[in-house]
């Protein structure tokens, strides 16, 4: 067995690599979820992790379902991910490796939510303030 194939930790098949923006990146081809490694879409990590920071001095909204579900295995390193906020998106993120597992259709929605703050970044900064 090649020690660089990862299982997928939603189906637990072997993962597949694919590109995506210039980065080769394990790809589950049953679910369609995606692993980043750390630094793999960098920016768009480090966007959330800055909007998550950000103190508006506003009651918290809780965004992430209720649901209870087992928390996911790292493909990386077997570590258990822990499930965290990300602009009312909930996402994978593992405490030891720093890898970011995206369920089928979170990689689009974190785009979206990147898009937004973007354009509206000057309102966050005014907000916190």
């Amino acid at each position: 067995m090649d020690d660089d194939i990862r299982v997928c930790p939603k189906c637990k098949i072997y993962m597949g690599h694919d590109w995506l923006y210039h980065h080769q990146v394990e790809r589950c081809m049953k679910c369609n979820g995606i692993f980043l490694d750390e630094g793999e879409l960098g920016h768009l990590v480090r966007l959330m992790e800055i909007y998550k920071e950000i103190n508006l001095k506003e009651k918290e909204i809780p965004t992430l379902d209720k649901q209870e579900r087992y928390h996911y295995i790292c493909p990386a390193d077997k570590t258990e991910m822990s499930r965290e906020d990300y602009g009312g998106l909930p996402v994978d993120v593992c405490t030891k490796c720093h890898g970011v597992w995206l369920d089928n259709g979170e990689l689009i929605s974190l785009k979206k939510t990147e898009d937004h703050i973007k354009t509206h970044l000057d309102l966050y900064i005014r907000l916190a303030e």
